[in-house]
């Protein structure tokens, strides 16, 4: 589609995002300055109905923008320009974010998209399995149980009480913590679990063995990847004019979704397949929980730190993009100046 005909599906999504109601041949004309007449904008409105962009809600109306138009904006825009680092409307933000503790810096950048988007927006942190390791912290806190705290480059990144087959003395847990220690390292966990073994002279083999099964059991049971999400309120604030039964069915599938945080990695990878930098998904039909929803999204950390927003069909696309992609910039800024990260795409 070329021409006249996709001018006026852009300006028929845009009149939609802008004003929430349908748009009328007439309007297009007075609205966007044309120097064709209604009767050929009426024509070609007639074609992108045939073709599924638009419809009528009843006979009389204007159109409205169906999930194949807002799709075909929203890449559009993305294919339009290489967007300036400083967005130039974005509202006012909250005072300058400072180095933190890791949850909270992400709970905050969500908050902080969120605001500047007006959508919900949300932070998944990176692959836990995929960051270098800072160390291990373990204490011994009764009998057969550990406590093991994972350090990585940004931080505290999971606790864990780990239940032995034997009990271990509090001097022997504290030898385990530094044997792991000085062996994980720099080391990503995946590469831990591959060491096999530990070849550590001057230790007793009991800690040694104690480090092996520690190590096994955190492999076995996996670090949980933590989601952070701002923003329901701006949700149902721009669904308010849908039905209410409506409205309820897809927030309740929404947070279905946000609540199982590793299957909510997987929609977002399997979202940003092949893509580099920002992406879009329009109605994503191959996830019920989004059919009816938008969702843009940045890297911020390697392929698995990942932010976004996700909003109605007939969210501000410039806005969301440009809001996206300036906090991920800013976040990744924000680690690499508290000396927290090192670059991970060289």
């Amino acid at each position: 589609m070329r021409g006249r005909r996709q001018l006026l599906l852009k300006e028929v999504v845009d009149w939609f995002i802008r004003t929430r109601q349908p748009v009328s041949s007439k309007s297009l004309v007075e609205e966007y300055g044309h120097r064709f007449s209604s009767a050929t904008v009426r024509n070609e409105l007639a074609a992108l109905e045939r073709e599924g962009y638009i419809y009528k809600p009843y006979p009389s109306s204007g159109r409205i923008p169906t999930k194949k138009a807002f799709r075909f904006f929203a890449h559009w825009l993305l294919e339009l320009a290489e967007l300036k680092e400083r967005p130039a409307r974005l509202p006012a933000e909250p005072p300058e974010i400072v180095p933190q503790e890791l949850p909270e810096l992400l709970r905050r950048t969500a908050l902080l998209l969120s605001t500047m988007t007006g959508n919900l927006a949300f932070v998944l942190a990176p692959e836990v399995e995929a960051l270098r390791l800072a160390g291990l912290v373990m204490r011994r806190i009764g009998p057969g149980a550990v406590l093991v705290v994972v350090l990585s480059e940004l931080g505290v990144v999971e606790s864990r009480v780990l239940q032995l087959p034997g009990d271990l003395a509090p001097q022997v847990v504290v030898q385990v913590e530094e044997v792991l220690s000085r062996r994980v390292r720099g080391l990503t966990l995946h590469q831990l679990v591959e060491l096999g073994d530990l070849e550590v002279k001057g230790w007793h083999d009991r800690t040694v063995l104690a480090a092996l099964d520690l190590l096994q059991r955190l492999a076995a049971e996996g670090l949980r990847r933590r989601l952070y999400v701002e923003g329901l309120t701006q949700l149902l604030r721009d669904l308010a004019d849908q039905p209410a039964d409506w409205t309820m069915e897809r927030i309740c599938g929404l947070l279905r979704l946000l609540e199982d945080e590793r299957g909510f990695a997987q929609v977002i990878s399997r979202l940003r397949a092949g893509a580099q930098e920002l992406a879009v998904a329009v109605g994503e039909e191959g996830v019920r929980e989004l059919a009816d929803f938008s969702v843009v999204t940045v890297p911020y950390f390697g392929d698995t730190g990942v932010l976004g927003v996700i909003g109605p069909l007939w969210m501000d696309y410039a806005r969301a993009f440009s809001a996206a992609r300036y906090v991920a910039g800013r976040l990744k800024a924000i680690l690499a100046t508290a000396g927290r990260i090192q670059e991970v795409n060289t």
